[in-house]
């Protein structure tokens, strides 16, 4: 792919190019790559593969380069850019939950290392549940493998400066038998491809018009799709969907979690622990959860919390 054009993005301050653009949890896909600096990701978007390259010159700038085989228009370019400020939710206004809770209690130190990160969602919906399907009851090197198989039969391999990468597939180019998902080596995943596939099929699903509609009907309408239930209802309205005020489940895993860190007890009760995110960071509950999460496996990283250690083992949860 040769470099086609470059366009500096707009984005709302605060801003961090790295804690919004590199997430050290996902899995090295071949999809997304951060190096050097640069985050680079393939994009299948209105039947056309192009390569990105994301990267900053001086802090208050953001620039991406777009590369493609093929000539692109710029109705495309524009509907791309758009797609990339929702994708990153870079023209999102966080400032209000970095000034109000600067001082909190459990977010002030997270607050100091990651001020100016912007939920992110690289992949479409269909694209997001896809990878969650590979992802299930599974190591990491296993959903690498199953990922690397499947993208090498179905998807396409590009090159672009310098890097070379997976690009998914095209849903309406995608109409594999049971058989041939097997020989990718999924297991028991294969039924649940096909069927999260044909729903969107069958039923048109596209991204922009569910990110127009009020939250319960957007709850409403991901609860149809097959495999989707409370628990990643909230994953997708929250991290693909980026509406930092939704919070109706917690896991039990993570709430014995969070419950541990925020009340030193063993269990809290799901209600208590909820309305707790609700009332304390209103608009911000959702968001609020997932960066204290994400923190607490942080911490654990750069030195070993026992106790976290103790429900990772005792929920036989991969650590």
């Amino acid at each position: 792919m040769q470099k086609y054009k470059t366009i500096e993005l707009a984005f709302k301050k605060p801003f961090s190019f790295e804690k919004t653009f590199y997430i050290p949890s996902h899995f090295p896909s071949k999809l997304e790559l951060y190096e050097n600096g640069n985050y680079y990701m393939s994009l299948n978007f209105n039947g056309q593969i192009v390569g990105l390259k994301f990267y900053q010159k001086e802090e208050n700038n953001l620039f991406v380069d777009i590369f493609s085989d093929t000539k692109l228009s710029d109705e495309y370019i524009n509907s791309l850019i758009t797609e990339i400020d929702f994708r990153f939710s870079l023209t999102k206004d966080y400032s209000e939950f970095y000034d109000k809770f600067k001082s909190d209690k459990f977010l002030s130190s997270i607050i100091e290392r990651n001020c100016g990160k912007h939920i992110s969602s690289i992949y479409s919906l269909y694209q997001n549940l896809i990878i969650s399907t590979f992802l299930q009851n599974a190591t990491i090197q296993r959903t690498i493998s199953m990922c690397e198989n499947m993208m090498s039969r179905y998807g396409s391999t590009v090159n672009f400066d310098g890097v070379q990468m997976y690009a998914f597939w095209d849903i309406k180019d995608f109409n594999p038998e049971e058989e041939d998902l097997k020989k990718m080596k999924v297991g028991y995943r294969d039924k649940n491809i096909i069927r999260i596939n044909n729903y969107f099929k069958e039923n048109g699903i596209s991204d922009i018009p569910l990110r127009d509609l009020p939250t319960p009907q957007l709850v409403k309408e991901l609860l149809k799709i097959f495999g989707v239930g409370k628990q990643t209802v909230y994953y997708l309205v929250s991290g693909q969907f980026h509406r930092t005020e939704y919070l109706e489940h917690i896991p039990l895993w993570e709430r014995k979690i969070l419950s541990k860190y925020i009340f030193d007890i063993e269990l809290q009760e799901e209600k208590v622990l909820v309305n707790w995110f609700k009332e304390k960071y209103g608009n911000w509950c959702g968001f609020a959860l997932s960066m204290i999460f994400e923190d607490i496996f942080y911490q654990h990283k750069q030195s070993p919390l026992l106790w976290l250690n103790e429900i990772l083992k005792a929920g036989n949860v991969k650590d």
